[in-house]
């Protein structure tokens, strides 16, 4: 996997289970806490395998969220939108390079499934459906929480 491939698809990873963290007030932030396991990845309405991505694991605290996949990890914290239809977020990058980047996303969190869509490149507009289509570089990745 290439670094910017790896990066982007970590990057898109981290931004879908940060998502819903932080509703201030609403619910989702407390539900989000946690440990979440990747169910699956879409990318320009194609499956990514999850062979390689299986071990993917994000761990929300509070605002932080940090995503690891091997030896790759990428850090963030956001900043809600509750009110639009659907929920958006903005996740900004914390570490490393792309620093003071911003994804912008929407979220659906269903008990202990949580759906994100968003674009595969920093700073790009944020999606208002949660799907991919070919070309369109959009991401739609769902999680699972990975119970005690």
């Amino acid at each position: 996997m290439g670094r910017f491939f790896g990066l982007s698809i970590a990057a898109g990873l981290l931004l879908a289970a940060a998502a819903a963290a932080d509703e201030e007030g609403k619910g989702d932030k407390d539900s989000l806490e946690g440990t979440w396991s990747l169910v699956s990845v879409e990318i320009n309405k194609q499956p990514l395998a999850m062979e390689k991505l299986k071990e993917a694991r994000l761990v929300v605290k509070g605002k932080d969220y940090s995503f690891k996949l091997g030896d790759m990890r990428l850090e963030l914290t956001h900043k809600m939108y509750p009110d639009r239809k659907p929920k958006a977020m903005d996740m900004t990058v914390t570490e490393g390079p792309d620093k003071g980047k911003t994804l912008h996303a929407i979220y659906k969190l269903e008990g202990d499934t949580l759906t994100i869509c968003r674009h595969t490149l920093l700073d790009k507009p944020r999606p208002t459906e949660f799907a991919t289509k070919p070309d369109s570089g959009l991401m739609l990745i769902v999680w699972k929480r990975i119970k005690p």
